[in-house]
């Protein structure tokens, strides 16, 4: 039948092996040259969309140590969804795992690079949506600001890594050689309007933000973020992320209505 034909093709076009699917048969060109030809373009063009999507860590790696990467990538996760610009979500965590094993030919900072590089990605692709008016935020009284809850523009990105990803991206988008050094780094990647913005974060601004993105009111979240870090200025914080774009919109349980 014709969908067991496909999985079989399927998995066959994936394969490293010489298998063909049953039903595929050869005329003046032999069958297995012809179905080489036709696996080689299908993993050739995966692997070229991985070093589309992560340059940096192309650059970072040696690009033969990326394509051999991806390559064993490609063959064992195959795309979920036919989209190609959502294909190398699970990657960096590929390559964490690999540089857990082989540090020596994987470095350790190629995750939290590939991870910051899909985070750039998906944000530059992401819906667009109106950046929450600062304006409506000052009109109301400032006694219902606790129980604000703010939602995060739809592109906005919260990663923690161990390595100082975005200074690493910085560097090698200038050409210059790095020696990557564990450094933990907090980020934000939001795209408000035209252009994708990166910033470094501190403990208690991470923490505020996942609060928010988790539903908390500002209250809340506020509270968690004093928590992790003394001295926590809400205010300064909360201005910031409003002149920034990072939030889309807030709902006032007051009004019962999302501003």
């Amino acid at each position: 039948m014709l969908r067991d034909l496909q999985a079989a093709m399927r998995r066959e076009l994936l394969s490293a092996g010489t298998g063909l699917p049953p039903g595929v048969v050869g005329d003046a060109i032999p069958a297995p040259v012809r179905f080489a030809i036709h696996a080689n373009n299908v993993v050739g063009s995966l692997v070229a969309v991985l070093e589309a999507a992560f340059p940096m860590t192309t650059r970072l790696m040696g690009r033969p140590a990326f394509r051999t990467e991806a390559l064993r990538f490609v063959r064992r996760h195959p795309p979920r969804v036919p989209q190609l610009l959502a294909y190398g979500d699970r990657f960096p965590d590929h390559l964490d795992r690999k540089a857990a094993a082989r540090p020596t030919v994987v470095s350790p900072a190629a995750g939290d690079l590939a991870r910051f590089e899909w985070a750039w990605n998906t944000a530059y692709f992401a819906a667009d949506a109106p950046v929450l008016n600062v304006a409506a935020v000052r009109a109301l009284p400032t006694e219902r600001y606790p129980t604000l809850r703010l939602a995060l523009h739809p592109s906005a990105h919260l990663l923690t890594c161990a390595y100082p990803a975005l200074e690493l991206w910085d560097a090698l988008q200038r050409g210059e050689s790095v020696a990557p050094a564990a450094r933990p780094q907090k980020i934000l990647v939001v795209r408000p309007l035209l252009e994708v913005q990166s910033v470094m974060l501190g403990q208690g601004e991470l923490t505020l933000l996942m609060a928010l993105s988790a539903g908390a009111d500002l209250a809340h979240a506020a509270m968690a973020a004093s928590e992790t870090e003394a001295g926590f200025d809400l205010q300064v914080t909360f201005l910031t992320h409003l002149q920034l774009g990072t939030f889309t919109a807030f709902t006032d349980p007051l009004a019962e209505a999302p501003l």
